[in-house]
């Protein structure tokens, strides 16, 4: 199944999105990446930023998967992270990586000594009222990405594929 995960400074409507991971890139995963573990148990902003732009490129460059650095621009066809598998953000104010899932209702604060996936569900209470309005609340506040030109929510409308898989079900995406 392919995942989704975005990297943002800050939560909230004001976040700055640094980046983006497609295939595999839960953060179980990411923590054997030596660059995903440094971006998932960051204690300042400057390593933050500079874990996730070496793990954006190491993530394409050994073959794991397909990565969005922030200067390709927004790589989904939906204009916020609330579909994205997992989200992840480094909160200056609290000096600490948190996580939550697309339609996610809290954040989950990662422990630099020990960082593991929530063991509580943090998804939508309800999956089916999820499903008509992502964004909606009980969901986290996550910026709303614009084209730069036009001010409208981006649609990047790309059919992303599975670099490692030439098959493909139904929906488009690979298995």
């Amino acid at each position: 199944m392919s995942t989704k995960t975005d990297f943002y400074l800050g939560r909230g409507h004001d976040a700055e999105w640094l980046g983006s991971l497609q295939w595999e890139c839960e953060p179980e995963n990411l923590l054997r990446v030596p660059p995903g573990r440094l971006a998932l148990t960051a204690t300042d902003e400057t390593t933050y930023r500079a874990a996730v732009a070496y793990l954006v490129i190491v993530w394409e460059a050994e073959g794991i998967g397909t990565a969005f650095p922030r200067q390709t621009g927004w790589p989904w066809p939906w204009a916020t992270s609330h579909m994205s598998s997992w989200i992840v953000a480094f909160d200056p104010g609290a000096r600490g990586v948190f996580v939550t899932v697309g339609g996610g209702v809290r954040w989950e604060p990662l422990d630099p000594r020990n960082p593991r996936e929530p063991a509580e569900d943090i998804g939508p209470p309800d999956i089916k009222a999820w499903l008509r309005a992502p964004a909606d609340p009980p969901s986290v506040p996550l910026p709303l990405m614009r084209d730069p030109a036009t001010g409208w929510p981006t649609a990047a409308g790309q059919c992303l594929t599975n670099p490692h898989d030439t098959q493909h079900d139904t929906e488009g995406e690979s298995r």
